[in-house]
């Protein structure tokens, strides 16, 4: 009988922006990894042998050497080792950047689970260069680990890209317009309804397509955008959290609070001592 696992860990937390969770595995048939109510990140997969099979609760999607898929938020799923195979793949857990968006418009290979086979031997060859890469910088602790990461898992997005460079040209230029709002204006108080406004679209319309070109909603993108430059502020600023609440958009501290928690793991006064914590005890060179 099939060995069963239940990713716990990763359905009931997100992953932070910029810290990306990712492995390879070689897993015989018997594996299986279940979330009952999906994730809050986006979970990316690159099969470089043998086949696994993915599910979304209701259609199934099998994927062999070069397949390419990811999971959006809060798709329930599981995915498994298909019968007879031994299935090797890297994975990547991961909160995008806002500009990362047209990147991430794969084809639907089923409902909340995007698909693409790379064919070209060169190209994953790159794939698989550009992963192990950013395994490699993940294991390590200097002062730019994370941020090679970050650029490696955009080299990976990129090479994927440019394997259907047509279709992400596809980005509707009122989402792009949106998209480039919340990044550089991400501090003002934007609502759907206004948002849709600037990009002459209804609300429900611009919410629709928003979700189906991006994977996240609105206010979610808008909420990460938001905590991501909190961070920032906590890191190297002395503002005060409630400073800090008002500087990135949010006008109840108690609010930014709780999506930081949330988002984080732990409230952003616990989130800054532990940043003093760790660089008082830090030897000087």
């Amino acid at each position: 009988m099939a060995s069963f696992l239940h990713d716990t860990a990763v359905e009931n937390s997100t992953t932070i922006p910029g810290i990306l969770l990712s492995d390879f595995y070689t897993r015989s048939h018997g594996y299986m990894v279940k979330r009952s109510k999906g994730t809050q990140d986006f979970y990316l997969t690159y099969t470089v042998s043998g086949k696994g099979l993915f599910h979304n609760g209701k259609e199934a999607l099998e994927c062999s050497e070069g397949d390419v898929t990811i999971i959006t938020p809060g798709t329930p799923h599981y995915y498994a080792t298909s019968e007879r195979h031994i299935w090797r793949f890297y994975w990547c857990h991961f909160v995008p950047r806002e500009d990362w968006a047209p990147l991430l418009l794969l084809p639907d290979g089923v409902q909340g689970i995007k698909w693409l086979r790379i064919d070209s031997a060169a190209m994953n060859s790159r794939v698989s260069s550009a992963f192990a890469q950013l395994l490699q910088y993940n294991l390590e602790s200097g002062p730019f680990s994370e941020r090679l990461a970050s650029n490696a898992l955009e080299e990976v997005l990129l090479l994927i890209a440019s394997s259907h460079a047509a279709e992400i040209q596809n980005i509707d230029p009122r989402i792009q317009e949106a998209l480039n709002l919340i990044s550089n204006r991400y501090h003002q108080p934007f609502t759907v309804a206004s948002l849709a406004a600037q990009v002459n679209l209804s609300p429900s319309r611009f919410a629709h397509l928003f979700k189906l070109q991006t994977g996240e909603s609105v206010m979610d993108m808008l909420i990460k955008v938001r905590l991501r430059h909190a961070k920032k502020r906590l890191e190297y600023t002395s503002l005060s959290i409630a400073e800090i609440a008002a500087e990135v958009g949010f006008n109840n501290p108690f609010y930014f609070t709780r999506q930081f928690a949330s988002f984080y793991g732990c409230p952003p006064a616990a989130f800054r001592r532990s940043l003093q914590s760790s660089h008082a005890g830090k030897t000087p060179q």
